[in-house]
């Protein structure tokens, strides 16, 4: 479950960017620089106050569905595959939360939920548009190549630790690649979201298997039901044997 956990976390860290007039790379912020400018800019960025997303999950009659929403206010993922079903959502104003995996149903620890919504907080943007508030620094390595490609290689650094290590396209500067928390991620297929001039990629492939979105919406209104924790089955079949 941790593997799934992260994979949707690197969901929110792969905004990319458009063709624009980029300015000369000799550092890492520059690659950044350029990151965010072809992303829409700093501004159009912090704009975006909730994102959510709708797709797949694997291929063909083994795919499976997801749903996930995240704002500064609540987190929410559901993912249902034929091996399993997990629910997840957060109330960070209470600070209240509870993960569903198959019939085990677990309240979130305050830690927990402080680490889960500043994992995502972090990821939305925020290493690259706010660094000084999360703390991050950047920090250009040699340039790696991937399939006869090469491309920019840039540290995300934290108390000089590597947080993680992004790949950006020389030409357009789309992150194509992340690794982080010991998973590596490739994203593919970018398009412009509906209705913003922000691109995303709409194809995340790592260890735990492809993810393919299929629509994204930004700032709609969330549905504060889905907080709701749902009943343990524990706590019905006692019920049902007090009847």
């Amino acid at each position: 479950m941790k593997k799934i956990l992260t994979l949707f976390l690197l969901i929110f860290a792969v905004f990319n960017a458009n063709s624009q007039n980029f300015k000369e790379v000799k550092t890492g912020q520059d690659v950044i620089d350029n990151y965010i400018i072809a992303s829409g800019g700093k501004d159009a960025l912090n704009d975006i106050e909730s994102i959510r997303m709708k797709g797949k999950i694997g291929e063909g009659s083994e795919s499976g569905s997801l749903e996930i929403y995240f704002s500064k206010n609540y987190v929410y993922m559901d993912i249902a595959m034929k091996e399993f079903t997990m629910k997840q959502a957060i109330d960070v104003k209470k600070k209240k939360g509870w993960t569903k995996f198959g019939d085990m149903i677990k309240d979130m620890t305050e830690e927990e939920i402080k680490k889960n919504t500043k994992n995502m907080d972090g990821s939305m943007w925020g290493n690259y548009v706010n660094p000084k508030e999360h703390g991050i620094t950047y920090l250009l390595l040699q340039n790696e190549t991937i399939d006869s490609t090469e491309y920019y290689t840039v540290d995300l650094l934290k108390d000089s630790m590597t947080v993680s290590t992004a790949y950006f396209d020389m030409k357009t500067f789309n992150k194509v690649k992340e690794i982080k928390a010991g998973m590596t991620s490739n994203f593919s297929d970018f398009r412009k979201v509906t209705d913003s001039d922000v691109i995303m990629p709409y194809k995340i492939s790592s260890q735990t298997g492809d993810v393919t979105i299929t629509k994204i919406t930004f700032n709609s209104d969330f549905d504060t039901k889905l907080l709701k924790r749902p009943k343990d089955k524990k706590e019905d079949d006692s019920k049902n044997e007090e009847k």
